[in-house]
């Protein structure tokens, strides 16, 4: 193959590549997605696939599954072990229809036969979302598990430092604990009371009324014994 030949599908597949990438923006824009901010509890996105199918051509749909504690609570206490939506995002392939669909269904029940259908009773709650594309919704999605992942961080440095923390301040007691015994243990061998001394350095001091006394005769009252401090443990 000559080099002009080689030049040559260069163009070719630029120039493919080119439409289908204008292709892709067309059908792209041309799409439309409605937020359902109240997934009916216990709905699977088959389910919500096949309801929001009947309206027209569906493409993807993302829903946001609960906070895996409250479902580890509700599981605990004996509730249902199934997975639990919070909100959603269904994409057509019209705008058109995304729009009437918002329009027509939302504040609505669900509705449908009466038998084993679980939502039937339940209520629409949904939006259209004008200029809102499919990338959209990732890019946010993406940014929330950053700051969710950054968050974590945060708090497990923040709980191993407090854990540090309390683990220097336990070693340092023990420390203390040890010096005092050994300074107790050294006055005990140089006869000193050590009891009477910590009671006297705590400043535990009890003033007790004395009774009437009789000096050189005479009879007098003594109110408190002020300059008679006793100390004790």
């Amino acid at each position: 193959i000559t080099q002009s030949t080689w030049g040559r599908l260069d163009c070719e597949m630029e120039s493919l590549a080119s439409k289908k990438l204008e292709k892709f923006k067309t059908e792209e824009e041309k799409k439309g997605v409605i937020y359902i901010s109240r997934v009916p509890p216990f709905m699977k996105p088959e389910k919500l696939r096949h309801i929001m199918e009947q309206w027209g051509e569906i493409g993807r749909i993302y829903l946001t599954p609960e906070d895996k504690t409250n479902r580890n609570k509700r599981v605990k206490s004996g509730g249902n072990k199934k997975v639990k939506y919070t909100d959603g995002w269904v994409e057509f392939f019209e705008k058109s229809v995304a729009k009437s669909v918002a329009l027509t269904l939302n504040g609505t029940t669900i509705g449908g036969k009466k038998r084993h259908n679980f939502f039937r009773d339940d209520i629409w709650s949904m939006k259209y979302l004008p200029k809102f594309k499919w990338h959209h919704l990732t890019d946010q999605i993406a940014h929330a598990n950053r700051v969710r992942d950054q968050k974590l961080k945060t708090e497990v440095a923040q709980a191993k430092r407090e854990n540090q923390f309390y683990l220097d301040k336990v070693e340092q007691s023990k420390q203390i604990s040890k010096m005092e015994e050994k300074r107790k243990k050294r006055k005990r061998e140089d006869g000193i009371d050590v009891e009477n001394e910590a009671a006297v350095e705590k400043g535990i001091r009890r003033t007790f009324m004395q009774r009437t006394e009789v000096v050189d005769g005479t009879r007098w009252n003594r109110r408190s014994a002020t300059n008679n401090h006793i100390y004790t443990n």
